[in-house]
């Protein structure tokens, strides 16, 4: 079994919650690479949030020409949760369906999102939906606030995500520790 956990961080948070999900993965004996979603140009924060009001916008991201799919049997996508839309996340989903459409992706997709603010349930629901029909099968999602990620108090809530993407694996890992 091989994972390919892949995220965009704009602030740190959800790259802090990949780290803590990577750890977690490599302490339980799963093969697990990295992929960093990193758009072509550094923009600041506020165009950023800017851009991410704009429903379907995406923005380019570096290296996707270098990333082989067919070399991982599921995927964790991590995006921090904007205001409609995270631009540089829409790119990298329309490329995972692209790829899926040539069967060249995996199609099992453990999906969690980083926020700060308010309606992140239907912010995840729709990323949910449109990777389910476009034929992925989105097993788990997570989403973790920025406040109990920075206070250290979302440990748990990712040992718990990490636990149900360990269950859901077919077959599901052996010897899984309850979080």
């Amino acid at each position: 079994m091989k994972i390919l956990l892949t995220y965009f961080s704009f602030t740190g948070n959800t790259e802090k919650v990949s780290e803590a999900i990577l750890r977690y993965l490599h302490g339980n004996e799963i093969n697990c690479d990295v992929f960093r979603i990193e758009p072509v140009f550094k923009l600041s924060y506020p165009f950023w949030l800017l851009l991410s009001f704009i429903p379907g916008l995406p923005f380019p991201v570096k290296n996707l020409k270098s990333l082989d799919l067919e070399n991982y049997d599921a995927l964790i996508l991590g995006s921090p949760k904007w205001t409609f839309n995270c631009p540089s996340v829409t790119y990298f989903v329309r490329f995972l369906k692209r790829e899926r459409l040539k069967a060249k992706s995996p199609s099992k997709i453990f999906l969690f999102i980083t926020y700060g603010g308010f309606r992140e349930d239907s912010y995840i629901q729709k990323l949910k939906m449109d990777l389910e029909i476009s034929g992925f099968s989105v097993p788990v999602v997570g989403k973790f606030k920025r406040s109990e990620i920075e206070n250290g108090k979302a440990v748990e809530k990712i040992n718990k995500f990490c636990f149900e993407v360990l269950l859901s694996l077919n077959p599901p890992h052996p010897n899984i520790p309850k979080p």
